[in-house]
């Protein structure tokens, strides 16, 4: 394998395969770091805009109803929102699957709330600089309530 290709099928598996909060089985209980960890490698695709990486950690139900292009689409929203994120905060509160970020970007401070199922796959995530808005901007969510609305 020459060097330029090992490096490409590397950086393939590494940002989007070799996530260590993964469980090596399903019953395997997540981590007590599992989501701050899933979280911070999150960003590294979210700025990257990584629309393969961030599809390959979405649940089955997120993953059927974001393909791709739309995957994109909002993907696209969401940094018109934020640009890049630089920092998350430690969850003000939560659990193993599901936690309260601070999302540090280039504009300000906006409120995250990410939720993973057992095998560390994204079942919720909103960015948000009103947590109360009805349409919110940047939202994955396979529920019709709470599904990506553009806002007004």
């Amino acid at each position: 394998m020459t060097g330029g290709l090992r490096h490409k099928v590397l950086a393939v598996l590494l940002g989007v395969h070799a996530w260590s909060a993964v469980p090596a089985r399903a019953e395997e209980a997540l981590g007590p770091f599992a989501l701050t960890d899933f979280a911070a490698r999150l960003v590294e695709v979210y700025n990257a805009g990584n629309v393969s990486g961030l599809h390959a950690v979405l649940a089955p139900a997120l993953q059927a109803s974001y393909p791709p292009e739309k995957l994109r689409e909002a993907l696209t929203r969401c940094r018109v929102l934020t640009r890049d994120i630089l920092r998350l905060s430690t969850p003000s509160w939560g659990a193993r699957t599901y936690g309260f970020f601070a999302a540090y970007a280039e504009p300000g401070v906006f409120e995250m709330i990410l939720e993973i199922d057992p095998q560390a796959r994204i079942v919720y995530l909103l960015i948000t600089d009103d947590i109360d808005a009805k349409a919110q901007q940047c939202r994955l969510s396979d529920r019709a309530q709470d599904g990506m609305t553009r806002s007004p």
